[in-house]
């Protein structure tokens, strides 16, 4: 519980640098800083609060058993 305070905390500062780089942006220098700031905080999002490091685990078994496919096998359950 204690995490996501944190996170949401760290999104709501990195929120407001990205309003200051975009009051300021007249360079693209800033324009690239506002897009770095734009994929952390969606990395945080995506990982903490859509937990997509406990469910890559999952996702690469199945794509594991997809691409190792035994067709063979496959007709013995028929």
């Amino acid at each position: 519980m204690k995490t996501g305070w944190v996170v949401i905390g760290l999104l709501a500062v990195m929120t407001a640098v990205e309003f200051a780089i975009a009051v300021m942006a007249k360079d693209s220098l800033l324009l690239a800083l506002l897009l770095i700031i734009a994929l952390a905080k969606g990395w945080l999002i995506i990982q903490y609060f859509m937990h997509f490091g406990q469910l890559w685990e999952h996702v690469s078994d199945a794509w594991y058993g997809m691409l190792n496919d035994d067709p063979a096998a496959d007709s013995d359950e028929d």
